[in-house]
């Protein structure tokens, strides 16, 4: 009840909201005072969400999808009463299923794939356009444009937009939450805004349930600038909105009887081995976010600093919202691409920001110009990878930075080919998760731990391969590049039981450009 009440009073504010913020991005927009300047900031940020859209929506269906995409989209489809899906899909899986449920109406039928990714990407849009109102609220409606422009093009953000993960949808619903705390900041009358922010992070968290570490970033704020916890209710009551909303999936799940799941899902994530090392996110997803555009944030912030000026309001929120999150995901040992999702936006601010304020702190013509030629040399570094992602998709193994060649057709294959009832063994659950997903073939990977602390409940383990071979309970066994990248040694183990039983190669899939093997599938005998 206390769910349905905290959606409802976020629901009956929402036109409110949508006045206030106008009003507000209105108000800020009349320095530019000119309407040629205003048609012209009309005109920058159309031109911004539609090379937003381009760089997610093109060709999302030419790699097929990857292992976590098939998972969402499968449960989506079992969520619709998708035949296919029911038997290897279960609904109640690690994470909340806001997404799976707007997707679902996409997979009712046959064995839809690319649909899940057009809601992400559009998803993934919608988060460049809050990045504006959320920069002019902030900065003015230069930031808000600038903002735009960097996320736009931000290669991290398109690469994830593209794919169908709950990071994007949950970068969403997290900037609506970080806009309407800046506008509680800015405005008088915060109690609505307040608690419109707490709704819109428990909807974050109805997405993936991570979101939830945003309310720590929210009350590390509210600490920090202490005219805001005045009067206590207000920051009280959009806690209560964030943790009523967010309550809500587990409840339900409770009721439907699937709490063991549940349970089960909360005891793997906390006992699972970390998979990169302590430098993945500055290396690795700091490099997807852009190094250079990274140090002009850092730049920004620091500079005025040794000039003994303090942070702003402004600055603590943005700051408050990046590094509580990062500091839990850098502690945290398992590690994902993704992960950092809703960090993008108040870091692409932060960019914007240092780089609007440049021009204004060099006094010479010259020293102004070469200031604009450092934010066309930002954007520039940005928008080429950006671009490259989308033409050459990413093709490294790394989880959540694209799909899997070979998968998708090697999947249609074994639809096509291999009877009903036949049993696979993958390497690992990557292609299993795709090949079933495809195929609807049971599929089960070497690589799943025998421990059942050490491996996601709705895996199997094979514990003795040879056994289960000379019975003849698998009748193939499936080799991939993407999955013997990653564990080399549950790759030479399918090759032995390969040449144990006289596997005979059916299908051997390859790179069109490049012919190099992705995927081959051996049928064996015991």
């Amino acid at each position: 009840m206390s769910a349905w009440l905290g959606t409802q009073y976020v629901a009956l504010r929402v036109d409110d909201a949508l006045a206030r913020v106008d009003q507000l991005v209105t108000s800020a927009a009349t320095r530019w005072t000119t309407p040629r300047r205003r048609h012209g900031r009309q005109l920058a940020v159309a031109a911004t969400l539609l090379m937003a859209a381009v760089l997610r929506l093109v060709d999302l269906g030419r790699i097929g999808l990857n292992s976590d995409e098939a998972v969402y989209a499968g449960q989506a489809a079992s969520l619709a009463g998708n035949g296919h899906f029911l038997p290897h899909f279960p609904i109640v899986r690690a994470h909340p299923l806001l997404m799976q449920m707007i997707m679902s109406p996409l997979y009712r039928d046959g064995v839809p794939d690319v649909g899940g990714r057009y809601v992400a990407a559009l998803f993934g849009t919608g988060t460049v356009a809050l990045v504006y109102v959320l920069g002019s609220v902030l900065y003015g409606p230069r930031v808000g444009v600038v903002s735009a422009v960097v996320l736009a093009v931000m290669p991290y953000h398109v690469i994830v937009s593209r794919q169908i993960m709950l990071d994007g949808p949950m970068a969403f619903f997290a900037t609506a939450a970080l806009t309407c705390l800046a506008l509680a900041a800015k405005s008088p009358g915060r109690a609505g805004w307040l608690i419109a922010a707490g709704g819109f992070i428990g909807l974050a968290a109805l997405t993936k349930e991570t979101a939830f570490t945003l309310v720590g970033a929210g009350f590390v704020f509210l600490s920090l600038v202490n005219n805001m916890w005045r009067p206590l209710r207000f920051p009280i009551a959009g806690a209560v909105a964030a943790v009523s909303i967010t309550v809500a999936y587990p409840i339900l799940t409770a009721v439907s009887g699937g709490t063991g799941r549940g349970q089960s899902y909360l005891l793997w994530q906390l006992t699972r081995q970390p998979n990169h090392g302590f430098g993945f996110y500055p290396l690795v997803v700091g490099a997807s976010m852009g190094i250079l555009a990274l140090a002009v944030a850092a730049a920004g912030l620091l500079v005025p600093r040794l000039t003994g000026r303090h942070f702003s309001w402004q600055e603590v929120l943005l700051l408050s919202w990046i590094l509580v999150p990062l500091l839990f995901f850098q502690v945290w040992p398992v590690k994902g691409f993704s992960y950092l999702m809703p960090l993008a936006p108040a870091i692409a601010v932060l960019v914007a920001r240092a780089l609007v304020q440049l021009p204004r702190s060099v006094a010479s013509h010259r020293r102004r110009l070469a200031a604009i030629a450092v934010g066309v040399l930002v954007v520039g570094s940005l928008l080429v990878p950006a671009g490259l992602a989308v033409v050459h998709p990413a093709r490294s193994g790394l989880a959540g930075a694209g799909g899997v060649p070979g998968g998708r057709e090697a999947g249609r294959w074994v639809d096509g080919h291999i009877p009903h009832g036949a049993r696979i063994i993958t390497i690992g659950p990557s292609m299993a998760n795709i090949i079933q997903y495809y195929s609807a073939r049971r599929c089960d990977g070497l690589s799943v731990s025998p421990n059942p602390l050490h491996r996601n409940p709705s895996y199997a383990s094979i514990d003795n391969a040879d056994a289960e071979l000379r019975a003849g309970n698998y009748q193939y066994i499936v080799w991939d590049v993407y999955s013997a990248k990653r564990s080399s040694h549950f790759a030479a183990r399918a090759m032995e039981l390969v040449r144990r039983f006289s596997g005979r190669p059916v299908y051997v899939g390859r790179d069109p450009d490049t012919q190099r093997r992705l995927v081959e599938i051996y049928q064996v005998t015991p």
